[in-house]
C-alpha cells in the first residue's frame, strides 16, 4: 500500500528546481503525492499523477515580497489540509522550508526538507543583507527540527553541517536531472555561452569584464547570455561602456537552452556560489567544455576538482579571461577534460537519483 506524501513548493517558477520536482513526480512509484504549489505548476506537472492543491493569495500584506507572501499562504493551506485530512502524511519541502517545518511541528507530521544552496555564502552575496540575515537565523534554528535534510552536493552538505546539530540527518543526493547520456556530436561555432538568471549570485559583471579582456585578441568570438533578471539594464550598460555590446548577445529567458548550448564552443559559469549547477551537467553532456568559478560546492564536484573542466577564482576577470583564452587555443585538451567529466554523468540520471530520493523519504515515513 502506497504511503502519503505532500510536496511543498509554494512558488512554481522557471528553473532547475522545478525540473527536479517534475522528474520526481514522473518517477514516483512509492507514494500518493499531494502537491501544494502555485498555479504555474499546472502547466508543467502531470495532474493525473497527483492531488494538486493550489496556493492562492488569501492573505495579502503590503510591502511584503511576493515569494514570502506565497510561503505564508502555502503555510496556511498546508495547516488546513493536514487538519482536514487525518491521514499520516510525510511532508517534503523543496522551497520555503521554515514555513513547512513550523506546520509540521504544530501538527506532529514528519518532514524532510531539500536545501539546494550554501546558506552561508548565499548570505554573504545576498542582494538584501537584512532579509538574508533573518533568513539565515531562521534556518539555523528551524532546520534542526527537520527529520531529514536532502542536499544536492557534498559541498552543500558540509556547509549545512556547520549549524545542524544532528549531522546524520543530512543526506547528499545529486539531482535527478538527466534523461540520458548524449552520444551525438554537434558542430561548434565561435560562441561562448552563459546560462543563468541576471542576478548578483551569477556575477555576469565578472563575465563581461573577462570577455572584454579576452576579446582584445579574439574579436571573432561572441558571448551569448541566456537568462533574465533585475540586472539586465545594468549589464547591458556595462557591455556598452566596455564597447563589446556588438559581440554580447542578451537573449533573455529561453525555453530551449540546448539549441544554443549545442552550437557553443565553451560554457562559462561565473557565479559567486552554487548549490550544484545543472547547466554544467547539460554543457558536459553536449560536449561543450566548461570553465567555472570555484564557487563553493557543486561545480567543483561536477568538474571533478578540475580534471573534467577548468576552475578559476571567484570574481577574478583577468584569471577567467586567461582561462578562456587557454581553452580556445588548446581546444583538444578542453574536449579531453570534458570527456572525463562525461564518463561520470550517470551520477545525475533521473531514474537512479529519483530512486535514491524516494528511498530516503521512505525511511522517514
Amino acid at each position: 500500500m502506497k504511503k502519503n506524501l505532500i510536496l511543498f513548493y509554494p512558488s512554481f517558477e522557471r528553473g532547475g528546481v522545478e525540473k527536479i520536482l517534475e522528474n520526481l513526480i514522473k518517477n514516483n512509484k512509492k507514494f500518493n503525492i499531494s502537491l501544494i504549489s502555485s498555479q504555474n505548476a499546472k502547466k508543467k506537472i502531470d495532474l493525473d499523477k497527483i492531488n494538486f492543491i493550489e496556493v492562492t493569495e488569501k492573505i495579502k500584506i503590503p510591502f511584503i515580497h511576493k515569494r514570502y507572501l506565497s510561503a505564508i499562504n502555502a503555510m496556511v493551506i498546508l495547516y488546513k489540509y493536514l487538519k482536514k485530512n487525518k491521514k499520516d502524511y510525510l511532508i517534503h519541502s523543496m522551497q520555503s522550508n521554515v514555513a513547512a517545518i513550523i506546520v509540521s511541528m504544530l501538527k506532529g507530521n514528519k518532514i524532510v526538507i531539500r536545501n539546494s544552496e550554501n546558506p552561508i555564502y548565499s548570505f554573504f552575496y545576498a542582494e538584501s543583507k537584512f532579509f538574508s540575515f533573518i533568513s539565515l537565523l531562521l534556518k539555523y534554528f528551524f532546520y534542526n527540527f527537520a527529520d531529514g535534510i536532502i542536499t544536492n552536493s557534498n559541498g552543500s552538505k558540509k556547509s549545512l553541517e556547520k549549524f545542524i546539530f544532528n549531522k546524520n540527518k543530512i543526506k547528499a543526493i545529486y539531482n535527478p536531472y538527466l534523461d540520458k547520456i548524449n552520444k551525438k556530436k554537434n558542430k561548434k561555432t565561435k560562441y561562448l555561452i552563459s546560462i543563468g538568471r541576471l542576478r548578483k549570485q551569477k556575477d555576469h559583471e565578472t563575465l563581461l569584464n573577462a570577455f572584454y579582456i579576452f576579446s582584445k585578441k579574439n574579436k571573432e568570438y561572441k558571448l551569448i547570455i541566456l537568462g533574465h533578471g533585475n540586472l539586465k539594464i545594468k549589464l547591458k550598460k556595462l557591455a556598452r561602456d566596455l564597447k563589446i555590446n556588438n559581440r554580447v548577445i542578451f537573449k533573455g529567458w529561453v525555453k530551449n537552452t540546448l539549441t544554443y548550448l549545442k552550437l557553443s564552443k565553451i560554457f562559462v559559469l561565473s557565479s559567486v556560489y552554487e548549490g550544484l549547477g545543472n547547466v554544467l551537467i547539460d554543457s558536459i553532456n553536449y560536449n561543450t567544455p566548461c570553465i567555472s568559478t570555484d564557487c563553493h560546492s557543486g561545480p567543483r564536484e561536477i568538474l571533478l576538482n578540475g580534471k573534467g573542466g577548468y576552475l578559476v577564482k571567484v570574481k577574478s576577470p583577468e584569471l577567467l579571461a586567461e582561462k578562456i583564452n587557454f581553452c580556445v587555443n588548446n581546444y583538444s585538451k578542453a574536449l579531453k577534460k570534458n570527456l572525463i567529466a562525461k564518463r561520470t554523468l550517470n551520477r545525475f540520471l533521473i531514474t537512479t537519483q529519483s530512486k535514491k530520493y524516494f528511498d530516503y523519504l521512505t525511511k522517514h515515513n
